[in-house]
């Protein structure tokens, strides 16, 4: 579909101007959903994407038929201002998400792994449905901190790793530290930021086509067909792989900070006014993700009320198993593609295509736009701020929230609102 469509140049264009090139477009090009499809989990460039920014990313959504589109970068919620202006401007229904890792000691010790199939212990998790920003100087600012700046730290040697990798091979290649963090809007670089900006030297230094295949094959070691020279993602897919991973040489070490507490994730995630939720690994099935009602204790322990499944990673009867024992506990389920790569590929993925599982993830996803709106308006979210649920029964609770987000406001209904009392705004959600 997306081929079929002359998709608008979103680069090089300030922020009004891309909001207006996408409302010049969606005016253009009207559609009629009925039921539209889901995707709560992509990233954007403000952390590591296919997408050039959050308005792009937007596009893409209208032109698939997403009606629930949801932003979730890691470390940052710097694109979200952007993403819910954009998404208001398509129509589109937006969720606001944060993604991190923590580290699980126990689950290291014993060997265990969760949704990292290369390393024990260490646990994506997800804020689902962030409501506001962190408090400056605050428990969570100083958390997340202490996080970017380990993580920044490292993409610092490995950039002096590659320069002496490439000076041992007497390739005249010499990366700054500079020309990764231009990838990023805000500094929120990555171990695929060097890469590609690696990869993005050694093109620039080797225009002629034969010569680059040539720097290619004797950095990483084998033979890099001038074919595969086309298809950028790919060759950094490559690269990463043979000189930047556990056990290439040019791998650096995470320092220990890069990783919080899963209890100091929960709470930062809870200062974002946001759900703590497990996003699922899908495939390989992991050690603590083979038995699911052994992994919903310890969610339920950990304060994570819901999961989240990575479509493409994920199998259809795997995914049918999460569905029916999620719902069996009254756990709401999320979808996404993350799309954390520079490969294109469609927002809408088998499983979120897969009509049995349309019901429960819309109903998820009306779960959370519900949560989003009660905490934003009433101070009133599914979790109180020290992670308990606010209601005992999961699943009266998932149902009070979900009816929340099926509601139907008009926008100046909504403006009328947000000027009224805090008791008048509860007495209106009935809460």
């Amino acid at each position: 579909m997306i081929e079929e469509m002359v998709k608008p140049d979103f680069s090089h264009l300030s922020l009004s101007e891309r909001r207006r090139v996408l409302a010049d477009y969606v005016r253009e090009h009207p559609r009629i959903l009925d039921q539209g499809h889901i995707n709560l989990h992509v990233h954007t460039n403000e952390s590591f994407s296919f997408f050039l920014n959050p308005t792009e990313a937007v596009w893409y959504a209208f032109v698939e038929g997403i009606e629930y589109f949801g932003i979730n970068d890691h470390y940052t919620i710097a694109g979200h201002g952007e993403f819910a202006k954009a998404c208001e401007t398509a129509s589109l229904k937006a969720t606001f998400s944060i993604e991190a890792i923590a580290m699980d000691d126990e689950s290291l010790i014993h060997g265990r792994r969760y949704n990292d199939p290369d390393n024990a212990g260490r646990c994506y998790l997800v804020g689902k449905g962030v409501t506001r920003a962190l408090k400056p100087g605050g428990r969570g600012s100083q958390v997340l901190a202490t996080m970017q700046r380990a993580i920044r730290q490292r993409n610092r040697k490995i950039v002096a790793k590659l320069n002496r990798y490439c000076e041992d091979r007497g390739i005249p290649i010499t990366l700054s530290y500079r020309e990764v963090d231009m990838l990023t809007p805000h500094g929120n670089t990555t171990e695929r930021h060097v890469v590609q900006a690696f990869c993005n030297k050694i093109d620039r230094q080797f225009p002629e086509i034969d010569e680059r295949a040539q720097a290619y094959s004797r950095l990483t070691g084998g033979t890099v067909e001038e074919e595969l020279l086309s298809k950028p993602a790919q060759i950094q897919v490559l690269v990463r792989a043979r000189l930047v991973k556990s056990g290439m040489p040019c791998y650096v070490e995470e320092d220990r900070d890069a990783f919080t507490s899963v209890e100091n994730l929960v709470n930062l995630y809870l200062e974002y006014g946001a759900i703590p939720i497990y996003p699922l690994m899908g495939n390989p099935i992991t050690e603590e993700e083979e038995d699911l009602e052994l992994l919903f204790l310890k969610m339920d322990r950990y304060r994570l009320n819901a999961l989240e499944i990575i479509d493409y990673r994920t199998e259809i009867e795997r995914a049918a198993r999460i569905i029916d024992a999620a719902s069996h506990h009254g756990l709401p389920v999320f979808i996404g593609t993350e799309h954390n790569t520079k490969e294109e590929s469609s927002l809408v993925g088998p499983v979120a295509s897969y009509p049995d599982f349309y019901t429960y993830l819309r109903r998820s996803s009306n779960f959370v736009i519900g949560h989003q709106r009660l905490m934003g308006l009433c101070d009133f979210g599914f979790v109180y701020p020290d992670g308990r649920r606010r209601f005992d029964d999961r699943r009266k609770g998932f149902s009070f929230f979900e009816e929340a987000g099926k509601l139907e406001i008009p926008r100046p209904q909504l403006e009328e609102l947000k000027k009224k009392s805090l008791q008048e705004r509860k007495r209106y959600f009935n809460v």
